[in-house]
């Protein structure tokens, strides 16, 4: 049924692999020594390639070059300053606003100066005139995409969105993703399937790649703001999650995806009282040693994640628990080996995500293109299902959480493009909740 809660992780032995990891601190270190040989030693080798190999490095064939870009990039990201700017929309003039927003970002210079921004280890000439042209048709698309399923019954919004998603997720990876430099290198797939017989949406593994895949690999450095309270912002990779992925095949239904939607958890709750998936996080500093330290409060006095999750994803054994919260305490040097779930809400606040799937983050971005795809699938292939769902004969309170998400996905989608097309973080500022 529809409303299952259905999670699965399959080892694939024909995996479709894009990366392939080596030793990249080692890597590093031979790459420097041979751009310091002197040039008659250099004559010596046929280039970086056979010095790694002759060092007793590994071959560098086009899945550990892959590695190697990513890893060069992510590295770049996190060392850097450049966060993202907080941008405060008013609720009473969020169309309005937001449509002005989309549309800003469709000119040139903006594109590849964003384009240098997101993308620190790229020539310095960038993208060239040709390819910004094909960046900003296809924000321009999703743009009117968006605007049309906001007008559309809600019978159609589905497909009109995922088409939107679509569009916005090919400029999102070229202008971020160190493996594509332009729309002629994406496959076109969606790089996922929806399975109308499990009801789960399947990825990874032995299926294809394409969009969803490229879409984890573009946003494989997670960006954490805290606007709301203390302001505090770090930066981690969530490139062991891309390859859990890849080397298994992930099949998961509707149901547990709605379960990580911020917004969308007091409705939730309703449907769904076992599996509480999203849990209130605060985060403030300190000093310990001379070092800067992040103290994670995660929790509402009632609810709490697995303890076990939480040193998982924390890289630590060293919980403490305070009037009903989990207190996890890292320094400074190694908040760069975490590997939380955290999202924003559309009103700055910060929750922990407790994935349902061990080991996998799941960008919030990604989060909600899953999520449409597959609304997208049944409304497409299973009108008769759709229909069911949208006049309560499903269940009342399975069609209230469907027509919510609808309704939070026009609100936050702008707000999560808007963050990987240029440098805002975006925010509605209102006190009044959704």
């Amino acid at each position: 049924m529809i409303q299952d809660w259905i999670v699965s992780v399959t080892p694939s032995a024909n995996s479709q692999k894009i990366f392939q990891a080596i030793d990249y601190d080692d890597f590093v270190i031979k790459r420097t020594q041979y751009y310091d040989l002197p040039s008659e030693h250099k004559q010596r080798f046929k280039g970086l390639d056979d010095y790694i190999s002759k060092q007793g490095g590994p071959e560098l064939d086009s899945l550990r070059k892959n590695y190697i870009r990513l890893r060069d990039e992510i590295d770049e990201q996190i060392k850097t300053d450049n966060m993202f700017e907080t941008f405060e929309i008013d609720m009473f003039d969020y169309g309005l606003e937001i449509q002005d927003l989309l549309s800003s970002l469709e000119e040139e210079s903006h594109i590849k100066e964003t384009y240098k921004i997101k993308k620190l280890c790229v020539k310095k000439s960038g993208l060239n005139t040709s390819d910004t042209n094909v960046v900003i048709d296809c924000i321009r698309q999703g743009r009117s995409l968006l605007q049309a399923g906001l007008e559309a019954e809600m019978l159609a919004k589905p497909l009109i969105d995922f088409y939107a998603a679509s569009a916005y997720a090919y400029a999102i990876i070229v202008l971020n993703s160190p493996l594509h430099k332009s729309l002629d290198s994406l496959k076109g797939s969606h790089g996922h399937t929806y399975n109308h017989h499990t009801k789960t949406v399947d990825f990874g593994g032995d299926i294809p790649s394409g969009t969803f895949i490229d879409l984890l690999l573009a946003l494989s450095v997670e960006n954490i703001i805290q606007h709301n309270r203390q302001m505090i912002s770090f930066k981690y990779s969530t490139l062991s999650s891309v390859d859990l992925v890849q080397n298994n095949k992930i099949s998961i239904s509707l149901v547990p995806l709605l379960s990580m939607v911020p917004e969308l958890s007091n409705h939730f709750e309703k449907l769904d009282s076992t599996h509480k998936n999203v849990h209130k996080l605060n985060i403030d500093t300190g000093v310990n040693n001379g070092k800067i330290r992040y103290n994670f409060y995660i929790g509402d006095g009632s609810r709490k994640p697995s303890r076990e999750n939480i040193a998982a994803c924390f890289c630590t054994e060293i919980i403490n628990e305070d009037q009903g919260n989990y207190i996890v305490s890292i320094d400074s040097d190694k908040i760069g080996l975490i590997c939380p779930q955290i999202y924003q809400d559309m009103y700055g606040d910060l929750w922990y995500i407790e994935s349902p799937i061990k080991g996998f983050h799941l960008p919030e971005l990604c989060l909600h293109f899953l999520i449409i795809s597959v609304l997208c699938n049944i409304m497409r292939y299973s009108p008769h299902e759709w229909s069911d769902i949208l006049t309560n004969r499903t269940s009342s309170r399975f069609s209230l959480v469907i027509n919510q998400y609808i309704r939070i996905f026009e609100r936050k989608f702008p707000l999560l493009v808007a963050r990987y097309l240029s440098n805002y973080n975006m925010i509605i500022k209102s006190q009044v909740r959704i």
